[in-house]
């Protein structure tokens, strides 16, 4: 009990006599934590989760969890997740399924009780089992990490112990508990790590744990490295990072990954050596689109460049001599000579061989992609161009140029105003 409460006085995990979520199945290590959460004198409310995967089983958690709740007068909320159906819904594994339904519904219980914390019970078994899985993954540093004491309102008091103190623990305090059988279900590669850790000593479970604590520091130390020699160019539209300074710098590839951790792009290999290629590469991500651009990676939300819907509003103005003023036109609004609106308008995007006719160039074509590098456009802003089109010609790159075949002249009768909305 000394340990945790030091633990947690070291790591602020929570405010003394505070009030915490203690997330329990049954199992020696929850049982063990709610126990000490609440002999320490913080005020516990217990929350427990019925997945239904291991049928009668599932049944005596939850009446076991009710029992030593109502024993030591803590509050318990219980709630049943048809977690198999939901794997499939998502397309995710149970595993992946059972945590998101959980830590959802924990989240929930948390703000509407108004607790400070979610407190889990891994312990230092957990992290090295953790950290081996990781490294048969394949890891860099924040795989060696493992877990957190704290992790947003996630705590974890129990890292300062072993599996073997916590079974001491509840032999001295004569407190029962149930065993999930799965536990010793070899299929899941974290159980065969288990049973592997089973067969370390304490102290080589120690040094696995202090490790993740230096790689926690070491963290620390690169993220301050990152944020003072390199920077992200952060708008309201997108976020740029300038190539030459990531390819000046000691680690390259390294960096690349750290700058781009937070955006969810896998393949850092690939990204990385389009860094010395020509524009016009992209990459993405669930959530993100990156460009390579010039000098710079561009990325932008995939939401920025889905499609709005948009129509076309066509008015016609009667033009009553050469002293007729109306307004310039706009990134939304253009005028044009009414011979337009006998041909069919549609929008749409532009593609590789796209030409116009630019206004002032006298009928002359021009590429619309040497158009594009004329205005200095970079690649996002180049894939969220609209084109108006008058048949098969370009009218208008909307916000830009309109076409010099298509403008208002002297001769020109009747204008249309065309109104993109």
């Amino acid at each position: 009990m000394n340990k945790v409460a030091n633990y947690i006085f070291e790591h602020q995990l929570l405010p003394k006599n505070g009030k915490v979520l203690v997330a329990i199945s049954g199992g020696a290590d929850s049982v063990a934590l709610l126990h000490i959460l609440h002999s320490l004198g913080y005020n516990c409310i217990a929350a427990h989760c019925n997945f239904h995967l291991r049928g009668n089983e599932s049944l005596r958690d939850q009446q076991f969890v009710t029992l030593l709740c109502s024993q030591l007068n803590i509050p318990l909320f219980c709630i049943d997740f048809q977690t198999a159906d939901y794997a499939k819904q998502k397309r995710i594994s149970i595993e992946m399924a059972a945590r998101e339904l959980r830590y959802q519904w924990f989240e929930q219980l948390r703000l509407q009780h108004q607790c400070h914390a979610i407190a889990v019970a891994h312990h230092k078994n957990d992290q090295a089992e953790t950290i081996l899985l990781n490294l048969k993954r394949g890891t860099g540093i924040r795989g060696l990490e493992g877990m957190k004491p704290k992790n947003n309102f996630i705590i974890r008091p129990l890292l300062c112990l072993n599996k073997q103190e916590i079974y001491s623990y509840l032999t001295l305090q004569h407190l029962n508990h149930v065993e999930d059988s799965t536990n010793s279900d070899t299929q899941f590669q974290r159980n065969n790590i288990r049973q592997q850790i089973s067969q370390y000593s304490t102290a080589q479970i120690d040094n696995i744990c202090t490790t993740a604590s230096l790689m926690q520091d070491y963290e620390k130390i690169i993220n301050q490295y990152i944020t003072q020699n390199f920077s992200i160019q952060k708008t309201d539209s997108e976020h740029k990072i300038y190539i030459p300074h990531i390819l000046q710098s000691i680690a390259p590839k390294t960096i690349l990954y750290e700058l781009l951790k937070d955006y969810s792009f896998t393949d850092i290999k690939s990204i990385y050596h389009s860094l010395s290629d020509q524009s016009g590469k992209h990459f993405l991500s669930p959530t993100h689109i990156l460009y390579k651009d010039r000098d710079y990676l561009i990325i932008v939300p995939k939401n920025s460049c889905e499609d709005s819907g948009k129509s076309i509003k066509v008015s016609v103005i009667r033009n009553t001599g050469s002293d007729m003023i109306f307004p310039p036109s706009n990134s939304s609004t253009a005028f044009f000579d009414e011979t337009i609106t006998k041909k069919t308008l549609t929008l749409r995007h532009w593609k590789k061989g796209d030409y116009f006719c630019p206004i002032g160039m006298h009928g002359n074509k021009k590429l619309l992609s040497d158009f594009f590098t004329d205005m200095h456009l970079s690649q996002p802003q180049k894939q969220k161009v609209m084109l108006l089109c008058a048949d098969q010609d370009i009218a208008w790159v909307i916000g830009y140029r309109i076409d010099d075949r298509y403008k208002v002249t002297p001769h020109t009768q009747n204008i249309a105003q065309i109104t993109i909305q």
